[in-house]
């Protein structure tokens, strides 16, 4: 196995974009990590590349820009030699590790190959589906009420609801300035929308949080105490798909919690079918 790595990101993209884009809503990380960072020259905190077969056949192509996870992206079901190849690599060259997000039989062959390579030991830290919506079900009923883009006078509601999305969803802890900020970048692009039940009260917020080439990504979906379970959280995502697929977008993705079967449930309803796994595991025992 040969470990290639490029001199910018911009030559990653050069050979690898059509590739990924095969798969969009699945490697739309790696992709989204090289777009922002297209003008960028490659190092240990910005690395990009892809693990070759002698034939030259590409086995996973996978990114690592600090501060986040190492991404990685299988094209083969057999992976083992790949990942020891790119273990082998990471080591020798000594990139520093947050953790990794990949498929969950990939990231449990990488975790074994790297705490046997370096002692490092891994937690899980969430566990995802990747979801794609590219036929919304127009046939479902929906409650009463308002779908609107979300507004400067509501952000102090959407910031307390960020905050518990981040909480509940990814396991963070936001601080309260930077959620402001984000949050107001998100109301001021009108990608940030509210359903409001028939006395306009505000009960449940979405976001579509990431263009994508063919796509969008949709998360912080949020509902308050009061509005679950009566269709409203549904209602707003199935509004902003509806939006953003009647704009010329081929598709929407979510990436959702698997210990959350009701909401996945919802999202089905709408037309959102499960792509593949996705794993956060962070390190948290250096070698």
């Amino acid at each position: 196995m040969v470990v290639k790595i490029y001199e910018t990101v911009q030559q990653f993209l050069e050979e690898n974009e059509v590739i990924l884009l095969e798969k969009e809503a699945i490697t739309q990380l790696i992709l989204n990590n090289a777009f922002v960072n297209r003008d960028k020259g490659i190092n240990k905190e910005m690395l990009f590349g892809r693990v070759e077969d002698e034939a030259g056949v590409i086995k996973l192509i996978f990114a690592s820009v600090s501060p986040y996870n190492l991404l990685i992206y299988n094209l083969d079901e057999e992976s083992l030699g790949e990942i020891q190849s790119l273990v082998d690599y990471l080591k020798k060259e000594e990139v520093a590790l947050r953790g990794i997000n990949a498929n969950n039989i990939i990231c449990k062959e990488f975790i074994e190959c790297y705490r046997n390579k370096t002692g490092c030991d891994f937690k899980e830290y969430l566990s995802m589906d990747i979801m794609e919506l590219r036929e919304i079900n127009h046939s479902v009923k929906l409650p009463q009420g308002n779908f609107r883009t979300a507004n400067l006078e509501d952000m102090d509601l959407l910031i307390d609801w960020y905050n518990k999305f981040a909480k509940e969803a990814l396991n963070e802890e936001v601080l309260i300035e930077k959620a402001k900020a984000y949050l107001e970048a998100k109301v001021k692009s009108s990608c940030l929308y509210i359903f409001e039940d028939e006395n306009q009260k505000p009960m449940a917020m979405a976001a579509a949080t990431r263009q994508l080439v063919n796509g969008i990504s949709v998360s912080l979906v949020y509902s308050c105490n009061e509005a679950r379970g009566k269709g409203y959280g549904f209602a707003v995502v199935y509004n902003l798909s509806k939006e953003y697929l009647s704009r010329g977008n081929k598709f929407c993705s979510l990436f959702v919690d698997k210990k959350n079967p009701i909401s996945n449930g919802v999202y089905k309803k709408i037309g959102y079918k499960i792509l593949e796994d996705n794993y956060d595991y962070r390190i948290v025992k250096e070698g």
